[in-house]
């Protein structure tokens, strides 16, 4: 089964509550205009961060839909940006914005997913996105663990599917270290264990078509 046609069932599947599987079909449909690329990425890190998930014994739907949607702020950004050249530094700053655009698209939609958008990018040092202080004060600590729980896989599973997919120079100076493994446990060094999971899954998991 094709890669959408497999993200699609599993859309259909979940049969989430509040209309997130409706702005998931949504957004898949825009990304496929003129943001090609992003599709692809979303879709596979959906698929790798629920996989993950189940590993972990964590909530695969919520990693299902939070991997879908963690770069729904890049469809504010040009296409080119993730054209797969090497992008500038002033470039760079722009993409960065991606994270806080996807938080405040989903925020008054799907809080749980677009905290998830927001936060995927700032767990690791020098990350950028949403912070602790944008959290519901009224959420219990159970479901803020749960959140960063989910961010963390999400964010690990879509450091490495980019990190496989794509030929770009990675300009956050976290290709200092000298292979994937390594680099990823120098920039999730309290967060190993999920780094483990996610690469003895995604050769099976990632999709190319």
């Amino acid at each position: 089964m094709k890669r959408y046609a497999r993200v699609r069932k599993k859309i259909l599947d979940y049969d989430p509550k509040s209309g997130l599987a409706q702005t998931a079909l949504f957004f898949l449909a825009l990304s496929e205009v003129n943001h090609k690329s992003t599709k692809n990425h979303v879709e596979n890190v959906a698929l790798l961060a629920e996989a993950t998930a189940i590993k972990l014994k964590k909530d695969a739907k919520a990693a299902f839909f939070a991997g879908l949607l963690h770069d729904v702020g890049k469809l504010l950004l040009p296409p080119s940006l993730f054209d797969g050249h090497n992008i500038t530094p002033e470039e760079y700053a722009l993409v960065k914005d991606h994270a806080q655009n996807g938080f405040k698209a989903l925020m008054h939609l799907h809080m749980f997913t677009a905290l998830c958008a927001g936060f995927h990018h700032n767990l690791y040092k020098a990350g950028y996105g949403v912070s602790m202080d944008d959290l519901p004060a009224k959420w219990s600590p159970a479901t803020v663990k749960k959140v960063l729980d989910v961010s963390t896989i999400v964010s690990i599973c879509d450091f490495v599917e980019a990190f496989t997919s794509r030929a770009t120079k990675i300009l956050d100076g976290s290709d200092k270290a000298p292979d994937l493994k390594g680099m990823l446990y120098a920039k999730y060094p309290d967060d190993q264990n999920i780094v483990d999971v996610v690469l003895s899954l995604y050769k099976k998991i990632i999709i190319t078509k």
